[in-house]
């Protein structure tokens, strides 16, 4: 199973809030119960008491703390006797369910310190349990004839204490078995992930409504969570309907489908009545799973009208002088086949095999026709268990969740003091007073501490995205029946939340156009000489004041002809563009919104939506993306990401007189430009920087302004991925940190411009978005 370590402080953070959220709600019910609250308020701290009892079973068998599960698992059962209205929240109810608290809080305090859940013996509390599921089954018997059969409350459960409690003398006869009884084969999703807890889950639900005689896999493999495989199978002795046991398994996630069909029990016309009595080791280690299974197998082979003790306490161990047990069983097998059956368990003693009914006969443990006598001597005691702490200790976790809304509104707060920080530099600066400049170097100091903290409690790392795609990944190639090796490097690179959220949709577009358009078929791919199964890389990597992503794949890559026919055909550009557009803006035509290379609609691809909107998600995060393929090599491709989006550092420019701030991750240098060393190609002026040929363009005619004819005016080189492009400016004015305000909904339709900031003089400044400047007529983003 997947090693789920690096969630356990999120584990125990959620636990410990469960565990709060039980504990309230426990007690608040039973003030409701106490001064005679109305019955929707009951009913909805009872719903909340059992979903938060139903969430931690959940997520402590998703890590692997089988023990804790049980616990959760019982305290739920327990709790769904009051939910179905078979046990009122009495207060001796209110005191076992608080005990059900204090003995989950010392296994969490025992995981905590110790990475599992400890010693505890909840022997005695199981058994105090089991007193309410005796009275929840009286209940469920005086209802009514037809209910006479229901199942026992809670059934077996291994290493696990059902009760075991006496059955009370005036009941119907003692373990008594419901007589309709079903197989239930679980098909899972073939590319299911956690199929092993998702039959965990299945059979606790299960369990819930009947008793589960048998499993396939065995039940302590699905107990365990290590039950992977693709189809499951139940034998379940319920009064619910198929179509509610079906309801009940299909509604878990990766269950592909469920099949109930009735398993006949009947023992046929010549059968006999049998009384079997089966002895066990005195010091099996496992004694109530052992004859459980006995039992199970048993009912296998005919119909077991009745046993002492009751299923339960057999289940349990509880057995008669805790040697053996009896069971009347109606069979048309002979008593070699059953001996058979109950001797090849290891730690069954012996068996006895009686035709008739003398299951109730006192038979003295002495007389058991085992050849080897138990001796007489008392039982080596085995060191004594933790018991729950009856004052558990007061832990406060060390981890506290945080509204991310908060975060935003302190990160606003730090940015209004760095924009005041830059109005006093610039008023300490026009007086000139030596000590309001050392003060304001401290405060600067200061600021400077608190906003990288601020931003660094905002980082997280894009394992939160990248971990999901594992499963994705293997699903769409077994899908599209294609191989793949799925890589992810950078996992713990750490990028501002607000980006992250944003993420996970672009790497999903990414990633399905990587299996679906560049990876071949294992069968083309061999005949090309390539490995069956493709190679796709999921990298993040930190550089300088941003973060690169790179997808990467080995398939087929983009044929930048393929995409100009596309284009013409689809009518995104015109034979002439065509003619003049070199293989990298070819490439980056896909990127178009409508455009598709797919001849066929799939639920995959092929509606020209994806890629459009992976740019425009990197246009909004001030980040670019870009792309480098070469046919039958494969492709990659790259987003530049800021680590922050709330505080970064900009270049200040002019033009025209006014003042504009450019992100400096979008910056690769800035040069000066003799307009005697620009050069034209293809009427488009370039420049030669260290033999590479780089277009030239200025601002002003992106605004719209007009050029000035200057001799040598500075520029800064932009990476737009694709390529890179100087941009030419009136002045570059100096570095500073801004803080990125919003242009609001009016305005946010406005391309070219990421936000605006506030400079220290109170000047408003728009931050240019340079890929959104250049995007468009350009072929790059």
């Amino acid at each position: 199973m997947e090693d789920l370590s690096q969630y356990l402080d999120e584990f125990l953070a959620d636990a410990r809030d469960r565990i709060d959220s039980l504990s309230n709600a426990i007690l608040t019910l039973e003030k409701i119960v106490r001064d005679g609250g109305s019955e929707e308020e009951k009913k909805a701290m009872i719903d909340q008491i059992f979903r938060d009892a139903h969430t931690l079973k959940g997520t402590a068998a998703t890590m692997s703390f089988m023990k804790l599960s049980e616990v959760a698992h019982k305290m739920e059962n327990l709790f769904d006797l009051v939910r179905s209205g078979k046990v009122e929240p009495t207060p001796e109810l209110i005191d076992v369910l608080l005990e059900f608290l204090d003995a989950i809080e010392g296994m969490v305090d025992s995981i905590e310190e110790n990475g599992n859940e400890g010693d505890f013996d909840v022997e005695e509390l199981f058994a105090k349990a089991e007193r309410f599921f005796g009275e929840g089954e009286g209940a469920k018997r005086e209802s009514g004839p037809a209910e006479e059969a229901a199942p026992p409350a809670e059934p077996p459960q291994v290493e696990e204490s059902e009760g075991g409690g006496e059955a009370p003398e005036s009941e119907a006869p003692e373990g008594s078995i419901p007589g309709r009884v079903y197989r239930v084969r679980v098909y899972f999703h073939k590319d299911a992930q956690l199929r092993g807890i998702r039959g965990f889950l299945i059979l606790s639900d299960l369990e819930g409504i009947g008793e589960v005689l048998e499993t396939t896999p065995d039940r302590s493999v699905i107990e365990d969570g290590k039950a992977d495989v693709d189809v499951l199978e139940f034998v379940i002795a319920t009064e619910e309907s198929p179509e509610k046991i079906k309801t009940i398994v299909t509604r878990h996630p990766e269950v592909d489908d469920a099949e109930v069909e009735v398993q006949g029990q009947a023992a046929g016309e010549g059968a006999k009545t049998y009384t079997v009595t089966v002895y066990v080791q005195k010091d099996a280690p496992l004694k109530g799973v052992r004859s459980y299974l006995v039992l199970q197998d048993l009912q296998k082979i005919g119909d077991v009208q009745r046993t002492i003790p009751d299923p339960i306490a057999i289940q349990n161990g509880e057995l008669i002088d805790g040697r053996y047990f009896r069971v009347l069983l109606v069979s048309n097998v002979s008593q070699e086949e059953i001996s058979k059956a109950v001797l090849k368990h290891p730690d069954v003693q012996d068996v006895e095999i009686t035709e008739g009914d003398v299951v109730d006969a006192q038979r003295p443990v002495q007389e058991s026709p085992s050849k080897e006598k138990a001796p007489r001597t008392a039982e080596t005691k085995a060191p004594k268990k933790k018991k729950p702490p009856s004052t558990p200790k007061v832990k406060v976790s060390k981890i506290i969740k945080v509204d991310v809304g908060h975060l935003d509104r302190l990160m606003n707060l730090v940015g209004e003091l760095v924009i005041t920080k830059g109005r006093l530099e610039q008023i300490a600066e026009r007086l000139g007073d030596r000590e309001l400049l050392e003060t304001l170097s401290t405060l600067s100091r200061l600021l400077t501490e608190l906003q990288d903290e601020i931003m660094e409690m905002r980082l997280t790392p894009v394992a939160e995205v990248f971990n999901k795609f594992p499963r994705m990944v293997r699903e769409l190639a077994r899908k599209m029946g294609k191989e793949v090796e799925f890589v992810i490097e950078g996992a713990d690179i750490e990028v501002d939340r607000t980006i992250l959220d944003k993420l996970g949709d672009v790497l999903v577009h990414l990633l399905r156009n990587a299996i679906d358009h560049g990876i071949e078929a294992p069968e083309e791919r061999e005949k090309s000489g390539k490995p069956r199964a493709g190679r796709l890389e999921l990298i993040a990597r930190r550089e300088r004041s941003h973060v690169e992503i790179i997808v990467k794949d080995d398939g087929r890559g983009i044929d930048p002809e393929k995409i100009k026919r596309k284009a013409l055909e689809k009518g995104l550009i015109t034979p002439e563009q065509a003619m003049e557009m070199s293989d990298e803006e070819a490439i980056n035509l896909i990127f178009l919104p409508g455009f598709s290379t797919k001849e066929k609609v799939t639920d995959v691809s092929g509606r020209g939506v994806g890629m459009d909107v992976v740019k425009d998600v990197v246009k909004s995060l001030n980040g670019s993306i870009s792309v480098q393929s070469k046919v039958g090599k494969g492709s990659v491709f790259v987003l530049k990401l800021p680590v922050s989006m709330a505080i970064i550092q900009a270049l200040l420019i002019e033009v025209q007189g006014e003042v504009y701030a450019v992100p400096i991750n979008n910056i690769l240098e800035s040069i000066e430009i003799r307009r005697e060393n620009l050069k034209s190609i293809g009427g488009k002026e370039v420049i030669v920087l260290r033999g590479e040929i780089i277009p030239v363009v200025m601002l002003h005619e992106l605004f719209g302004l007009p050029v000035p004819e200057k001799d040598e005016f500075p520029a800064i080189i932009i990476d737009l991925g694709a390529q890179k492009v100087a941009v030419g400016v009136d002045k570059l004015l100096h570095k500073k940190d801004i803080v990125i305000k919003s242009l609001g909904k009016m305005l946010s339709h406005i391309s070219g411009f990421a936000g605006a900031t506030i400079l220290g003089d109170g000047s408003v400044v728009l931050i240019i978005e340079i890929n959104g400047l250049l995007g468009g007529g350009r072929g790059g983003l």
